[in-house]
């Protein structure tokens, strides 16, 4: 080291620092030796080139060194700094958790963007959020930050990623308090923390909390949070296992944040499924996602019965995050559940569908089907259109011409009808090759048939009876009374359009919700 009248300034250190990475090959030497030099020296990057004449101490010097030999030996930047920023916050950074990337920052943005716009507009007043598998604590830090009023449940399966979060709560101010860590696996670790009582997600019309939104709810709420989370957004892993990364990212961060499985959307495909129980009716749901598992997960997201299914892409241009929303207005998880419950165990239900009042039965148990035929005093020979939740269990019953799936792409969920052959030889209750198949529009019916399995599903009337509109009463007119009954009355209308697509053009048996006119387009397309 030269003496204090020969002591390096800013500028050299940061030259010095710059040319040793540059040598031993670092990646972008620039950025590193500029963030290194202001780290030790104890300003901003940007004083670098502003003030490159300030005189460096002895003790700076060493730490830059220090952090060079960090640099030059692969630990990624983030973690030799110890802090990067995150939207509008400073965060400690470590091998405790993932470092925080560009590409979270625009999946926290449409959490943030969207609870601002609920608050401003009256619809929430003090939102519940769920941060799952929070890590550094980067989003959930950012939507307490960002969106008063906002309470946080930031939840994570590592208790060092935890302790990390609650270092960088400190950070936040007043806007901690309303931050509350949970250890656990996904939803697991929300199961019995009690929801503030003072908080209830104005979308499904319950009264709101505090008068003015920015006082921290009260913990001591008894009811739990199912139901009542306004948005969850969660930057699960989601790389696949022999899929290779940088050293960088391989050798230093944590696996267990990394990796999801043979395809990488185990945990992705669990949240997804999962919180749709978790949600408030209207609230939001925000996953990020590599950019190839992007058009997947939305099929999912839609076969799972959400509404709004969009797919938002990064400041890169990439696809980068799911967003969908629970319907506003459906029956109760508990309604749901106990319906789930009921086909389960060999029973079939009644329920308003699309248009009318259905009987529904898993149409992999014959038994059940047969008890609808005995319920609705019909043969059992007369075929019974299945419902599915989209095009992947539809593939897995029948065979689909290209040109079917791009129908069941356009009109799915909806009234269309398609009847192809059936996989597996005949039916083995009515004898037939073929199957109708359709995905209902109703949003919690495809949740239902998506954790069942198809449906049958038919009118609720007795064979050549007209069908009550509502519930209660089509089970009651049946000669065996249903499992159960999700009560409500019909919205009626048209019924499906029927497409015979076992031939090379596809054939209207029946005109119906979907015009011709847009079939003829569809087909026009294919060719």
């Amino acid at each position: 080291m030269p003496d204090d009248e020969e002591a390096l300034t800013l500028g050299q250190l940061y030259a010095s620092v710059r040319s040793r990475l540059a040598d031993d090959g670092v990646p972008e030497p620039d950025s590193s030796a500029r963030h290194i030099a202001a780290t030790a020296a104890g300003c901003g990057a940007a004083d670098v080139v502003a003030a490159p004449r300030t005189p460096m101490t002895v003790r700076m010097v060493a730490h830059a060194d220090a952090m060079a030999a960090r640099r030059k030996a692969g630990e990624p930047l983030q973690y030799v700094l110890g802090s990067w920023g995150f939207r509008k916050l400073d965060l400690a950074t470590d091998r405790r958790a993932l470092i925080p990337r560009p590409e979270t920052e625009t999946v926290a943005g449409i959490a943030v963007e969207w609870l601002a716009a609920q608050v401003r507009s009256g619809r929430l007043r003090t939102p519940n959020v769920a941060d799952l598998g929070t890590g550094c604590g980067a989003i959930a830090l950012s939507v307490a930050y960002e969106v008063p009023g906002a309470r946080v449940f930031a939840t994570d399966s590592s208790p060092d990623a935890l302790a990390l979060t609650g270092e960088n709560m400190a950070g936040v101010g007043w806007a901690a308090a309303r931050v509350s860590l949970h250890h656990g696996d996904w939803f697991d670790a929300l199961v019995d923390v009690p929801a503030p009582t003072s908080v209830s997600p104005a979308l499904s019309g319950a009264l709101a909390g505090h008068s003015d939104g920015t006082e921290p709810p009260s913990p001591s709420g008894s009811q739990e949070l199912r139901e009542r989370l306004d948005v969850i957004v969660a930057n699960p892993p989601y790389v696949a296992d022999d899929e290779e990364l940088p050293d960088e990212v391989a050798d230093w961060e944590p696996h267990d944040a990394l990796y999801a499985g043979v395809d990488g959307l185990a945990d992705l495909r669990r949240i997804l499924c999962e919180a749709r129980g978790w949600l408030a009716p209207g609230g939001l749901l925000v996953l990020e996602c590599a950019p190839h598992q992007a058009a997947d997960l939305a099929a999912a997201a839609d076969a799972r019965g959400y509404e709004a299914v969009r797919i938002e892409r990064d400041l890169a241009g990439r696809d980068r995050a799911i967003v969908a929303q629970r319907p506003l207005d459906e029956p109760g998880s508990a309604v749901i559940d106990a319906a789930m419950s009921s086909l389960r165990n060999g029973g079939f239900i009644v329920a308003p569908t699309d248009t009318l009042c259905g009987v529904l039965a898993r149409y992999a148990n014959s038994e059940a089907v047969a008890a609808v035929c005995s319920a609705k005093e019909r043969p059992p020979t007369e075929p019974m259109p299945i419902l599915v939740s989209g095009l992947t269990q539809a593939a897995d019953l029948v065979e689909l011409s290209r040109g079917a799936r791009r129908l069941a792409g356009r009109h799915w969920p909806g009234g269309l009808t398609l009847v192809a052959q059936r996989r597996g030889g005949p039916d083995p209750l009515h004898g037939l090759s073929t199957l109708g198949v359709r995905a209902p529009a109703l949003g919690w019916l495809r949740w239902l048939i998506d954790e069942i399995g198809p449906l049958t599903g038919t009118s609720a009337n007795r064979h050549g009876a007209a069908t009550p509109a509502d519930a209660q009463q089509a089970a009651e007119s049946l000669a065996v009374a249903p499992a159960a009954v999700i009560g409500g009355r019909a919205a009626g209308g048209t019924a499906s359009t029927v497409v015979d697509v076992t031939g090379a053009e596809p054939v209207v048996l029946r005109e119906g919700a979907v015009p011709a006119e847009l079939l003829t387009l569809a087909v026009e397309a294919e060719h």
